[in-house]
């Protein structure tokens, strides 16, 4: 893809370039697919809730500071990289190409050099900086920190033929319930690879914010409209939108984390979870909605799922709607040439849409969930937001219906994908095609609607 990219930028300029670009390129194809399906074998060839002794490595360490010291050094990189990267992709279109009125086309082909050139970077780096180093692919290693509060779970992908993932999980070395109930909610992020799934969305988004940042700076070198506001606009809703995606992610994460936690410790698990709050933030605190507001953004701030089990019973039933509308919205209004009146309208529209969607599938959901009657609603909207991102995407792409039954099968495999986290192979097929089936009935009668008091 980065060379592809090169051959079509190079070409008006340099077609002997281009085409040495794209030879390399179809070369680099074949070796992406085959880590592609390597990485994919390596996910899902263990359960998510399987753990092996193999795969655990105790370690005791006197530095407290460790987990600040490498999320530190991450973020050099991560600021480092994407600056520097950035910064060579919008010289080489505006100084070398001279393109000096940047278009759409101009800013995803240096969103997306950007992305590739920082990911690679990340899995060649990261792995071997400090602890990381020392860990084995495949492994989770657990460091027990002296008067450490709370924990930390840091993870990185990187090239193994044993596994494509290192994680290091942080934690006090007190021996108590209290330790081993943070220690187990580490573990449900570890197990599930949400700090490296964390990994490429933060690099997503940086490789965003940089280009946009050096295109702006350009034009005021140049003294001169180098992109235009308008653009400038729907590229900071599209920075908006991965920003809130993101963090919907960690919440959804760490709700994971806390049924995990409930699955290792049991019904202990949240009165061990209220007295870690109570170290970390004082004995006032009676209740997880008593913590900081920092930690209920992030955490949310009924941790029910460590009451119950049921991961998504944290999850305000508005989230899901208003999230994935937001991000639905955006979408829509990049083929525009105004946002005005229309993206609010856009916004309300695919909102009540995603309610009633979510609101007709609900008894489907709810029959094969079978857990919370909150997680069973925040799950029915969760499938109807991405019938609705997928349908969205796939309008944008029309008239080409190759391109659009493509973009729909994409959306139904992503459905399913996330459905298979939280339900087993058979009941998550079954959702998928209920909630599916109900999804494309509602989008026929609101297309006859619309074109039988025409006919008439």
């Amino acid at each position: 893809m980065l060379n592809a990219i090169f051959s079509t930028l190079t070409f008006k300029t340099n077609r002997y370039l281009s085409g040495v670009f794209l030879l390399i390129g179809t070369g680099f194809l074949f070796i992406g697919i085959f880590f592609a399906i390597f990485m994919a074998i390596s996910f899902f060839k263990k359960s998510q809730n399987q753990l092996l002794k193999s795969d655990l490595k105790l370690s005791y360490n006197k530095n407290v500071n460790n987990p600040l010291i490498l999320q530190a050094k991450i973020s050099s990189i991560y600021s480092l990289t994407g600056t520097s990267y950035s910064g060579l992709v919008s010289t080489y279109i505006v100084w070398i190409l001279h393109i000096t009125d940047i278009t759409s086309i101009d800013l995803i082909i240096s969103f997306t050099l950007t992305f590739l050139l920082e990911i690679m970077t990340a899995v060649l780096i990261l792995p071997r900086i400090d602890l990381f180093r020392e860990t084995r692919p495949g492994e989770i290693r657990i460091i027990k920190l002296h008067d450490f509060r709370g924990g930390i779970t840091a993870g990185v992908l990187t090239l193994s033929r044993h596994s494509p993932f290192k994680s290091i999980i942080f934690v006090g070395d007190e021996d108590d319930s209290i330790t081993r109930t943070i220690e187990a909610h580490e573990l449900g992020h570890a197990t599930e690879h949400h700090p490296i799934f964390l990994e490429p969305s933060i690099i997503f988004l940086l490789s965003i914010i940089e280009p946009l940042i050096w295109f702006v700076g350009f034009g005021n070198i140049m003294n001169r409209e180098v992109i235009s506001i308008f653009l400038v606009i729907k590229t900071v809703l599209i920075i908006l939108s991965v920003v809130i995606a993101i963090l919907l992610f960690v919440r959804v994460a760490e709700s994971r984390a806390d049924a995990f936690a409930y699955k290792v410790i049991g019904k202990s698990a949240y009165e061990n979870l209220v007295e870690a709050l109570r170290r970390a933030y004082g004995e006032n605190i009676k209740s997880p909605e008593d913590a900081p507001l920092v930690s209920k953004i992030f955490h949310t701030s009924s941790r029910n799922a460590i009451k119950t089990g049921d991961p998504l019973s944290s999850i305000g039933i508005w989230e899901f709607p208003v999230v994935l509308s937001f991000i639905a919205s955006t979408i829509a209004i990049i083929p525009f040439n105004s946002i005005g009146i229309i993206y609010p309208l856009l916004f309300v529209g695919t909102l009540v849409i995603s309610f009633l969607i979510g609101l007709v599938s609900l008894p489907i959901v709810r029959k094969y969930y079978r857990m919370t009657e909150r997680g069973s609603l925040n799950f029915s909207f969760l499938l109807a937001g991405i019938y609705m991102i997928s349908s969205i995407i796939a309008l944008d792409a029309y008239p080409n219906l190759y391109l659009v039954i493509s973009l729909l099968l994409i959306g139904i495999i992503l459905a399913f994908i996330i459905t298979r986290a939280f339900l087993d192979l058979r009941n998550s097929t079954k959702v998928v095609v209920a909630s599916l089936l109900i999804y494309l009935s509602i989008n026929i009668l609101i297309s006859l609607i619309k074109i039988l008091p025409h006919g008439g």
